[in-house]
């Protein structure tokens, strides 16, 4: 092993002790002190490839969502690489840290790297192409965020905690990006050039006025046509309400804001020398930072531990089954027919993560230029992803971040009730991904008849008639078995029935629910009305709309942090085609999910048992003997 006298981050020590764990546990013989990009990184070589590239952050206690973004770029960049593993560590001792595979086909949070001789075993699949990406840029751009958001947060402006301040911030990024794209954009009703006034000198010399310029602009550029659009079915939606406004009053805030954006491109990032993958992602670190679980917007976020592993189980599968599926054109349209939803969106953070799952599919594909696969992807965001959420500042959020990670055109709306708004077209969603709202005492007939009614739809003569578009789960089974509209039920009961009817024949749904409908007697009906009834003389299922992939307990810590109590898990179903037949479930539970909760506040732990749960849902069963 080869070492500099100098210290670049002062993390030498640790470094040193992950190279003992590397050489004595792990049995690599060739070690390296390197400096990439300006940090001093530790790499193990194999067959003169980058096996591991072994990066110690000195900024906090414990390894960061920035963090682990920033370790994954060095080993995106490594020369001769990527890297086959990253790890991101504070001890250097064994299985302590972050760990990430950068193997094709195979890029996900690992929980582990394995020992050399497993490299030499196995063999390694074939290099994959230098991954772009700057990671001083992304470190740069996650610090912009964040001094930005404090300076705001610290200038006092009239907003409602961190998360009104970010949702004012996304209407400052909104202008900024319909500036790019519309250079000759006027201010009224002098019209001025929104370019001279968007500048932190002019912002600060003409202070008030700049002020009011900068809020008629946005009052303006959120009316035009541009920024409304149609559903499915044809219904107009507007990205902003017509009395939405921006909040912050104070010039130094305008100035900081226009400093900061205005070193970057945001709709053709690549012009400054980012990638919109690095800027989405820095956003979204930000924004998984900065949001507060109470107060605000009320609104919660599913954690990414959880959307990780939810969309990596999806896509494992998806790609397996049927890697053309993302691709494929409509045979009558020539449009591209895969699809995304999530009919409570919140941020987009699920819609985000099956992003990048696409665009690491994209990049493998051979064969197309730079072009080429920009404009497929460009396409497959626009036409294949969709969200809605009930919070106006939801959507905003929503729809900057996915427009930050290269969908401008994002279809994201506000929806006062998913359940029974009909924008969504029945059985047009290759994959839904969610995490609907749950209600303590559930949602009553006496209060929302017409509700109950619509999920009543399906009952024909007492029964369920399992059409691939129906819905039954507002009624339940009496003494009798006759279905009947129900008393009351938790909107996560009609959620999955919901997502059963869009889903097309083969689909796939990724839910969070609470435990007690997968196993409380009383709702022994809905899990019937899922997966069927056993026929206890074959042991096969009969009837029932969908097959049951997967079942993943969730600790009680997962939502504690937005006050939510019930006890979840995540649900895993394929919608049945024809001749579909239900198997073995993969069935975990997962007592650690990267961090705990200590007096309100996220308090991250490293240890999070959902990675290894993915790793052993994708080796499947072990083999009968």
């Amino acid at each position: 092993m080869t070492t500099k006298q100098k210290s670049i981050n002062g993390n030498d020590d640790i470094l040193a002790a992950a190279a003992k764990t590397l050489v004595d546990t792990l049995g690599f013989s060739d070690t390296r002190m390197i400096d990439l990009e300006g940090e001093r990184c530790l790499l193990a070589v194999l067959d003169n490839h980058p096996a591991i590239l072994v990066y110690s952050p000195g900024s906090s206690e414990v390894i960061t969502a920035a963090d682990e973004e920033f370790a994954q770029q060095l080993g995106a960049v490594v020369l001769d690489g990527p890297a086959d593993y990253v790890w991101a560590t504070k001890t250097g001792k064994p299985g302590d840290g972050y760990f990430y595979c950068w193997l094709p086909g195979r890029e996900c949070q690992v929980s582990g790297v394995p020992p050399a001789a497993e490299f030499k075993g196995a063999g390694r699949p074939h290099q994959a192409q230098r991954a772009k990406g700057d990671p001083t840029r992304f470190k740069e751009l996650q610090r912009e965020f964040d001094e930005l958001h404090e300076r705001i947060y610290a200038a006092r402006e009239p907003i409602d905690g961190s998360n009104d301040l970010t949702a004012q911030l996304c209407k400052c990024i909104f202008l900024k990006m319909h500036l790019e794209r519309n250079r000759d954009f006027r201010v009224p009703p002098g019209d001025k050039l929104f370019e001279e006034v968007f500048e932190p000198a002019y912002i600060r010399n003409a202070k008030g006025l700049a002020v009011e310029e900068i809020k008629r602009a946005f009052d303006t550029a959120k009316a035009l046509p541009e920024y409304r659009f149609k559903d499915d079915k044809g219904h107009d939606f507007q990205i902003f309400d017509t009395r939405d406004f921006i909040k912050f009053n104070q010039p130094e805030t305008y100035a900081r804001i226009a400093e900061m954006l205005n070193r970057h491109q945001l709709t053709n990032p690549d012009e400054t020398g980012l990638e919109d993958d690095i800027l989405g992602r820095a956003f979204d670190v930000m924004l998984r930072a900065k949001f507060e679980s109470k107060g605000g917007m009320g609104i919660y976020l599913t954690p990414q531990q959880v959307r990780d592993a939810m969309v990596q189980m999806a896509f494992y599968d998806i790609l397996k089954e049927d890697p053309g599926t993302i691709t494929r054109r409509d045979p009558v349209t020539d449009d591209l027919a895969f699809r995304v939803g999530d009919p409570c969106c919140g941020s987009g953070g699920f819609l985000v993560t099956a992003m990048r799952e696409v665009r690491k599919y994209v990049d493998r594909l051979v064969g197309l230029s730079d072009k080429q696969r920009h404009d497929l992807l460009s396409e497959i965001y626009w036409r294949g992803f969709e969200g809605s959420d009930n919070s106006p500042n939801m959507v905003l959020l929503a729809r900057i971040n996915l427009a930050l990670h290269g969908d401008p055109k994002s279809r994201v709306y506000e929806a006062k009730n998913s359940l029974t708004e009909d924008y969504y077209v029945p059985e047009s969603f290759d994959l839904i991904l969610t995490n609907p709202p749950f209600k303590k005492g559930g949602i009553k007939q006496e209060e929302q008849p017409e509700l109950i009614a619509t999920f009543c739809s399906d009952v024909m003569n007492r029964r369920p008639s399992m059409s691939g578009a129906g819905l039954a789960l507002g009624a339940k089974p009496d003494s009798n078995g006759n279905w009947t509209p129900v008393k009351s039920v938790d909107p996560a009961v009609l959620f999955i029935d919901r997502c059963l009817q869009l889903l097309k024949p083969g689909g796939r749904l990724l839910i969070v629910v609470p435990d007690g409908i997968l196993c409380n007697s009383g709702d022994r009906y809905v899990r019937e009305y899922i997966m069927g009834r056993k026929d206890e003389s074959t042991g096969q299922f009969v009837g029932g709309k969908a097959i049951v992939r997967a079942v993943v307990s969730l600790p009680q810590v997962t939502f504690r942090l937005s006050g939510a109590g019930a006890k979840t898990s995540f649900l895993y179903l394929q919608k049945k085609r024809a001749g579909d037949e239900q198997g073995p479930v993969f069935m975990a539970v997962a007592s650690e999910v990267g961090f705990d909760v200590k007096q309100n506040k996220e308090v991250l732990t490293g240890v999070n048992d959902l990675v290894k749960i993915v790793e052993a849902y994708k080796v499947g069963p072990a083999p009968d003997r």
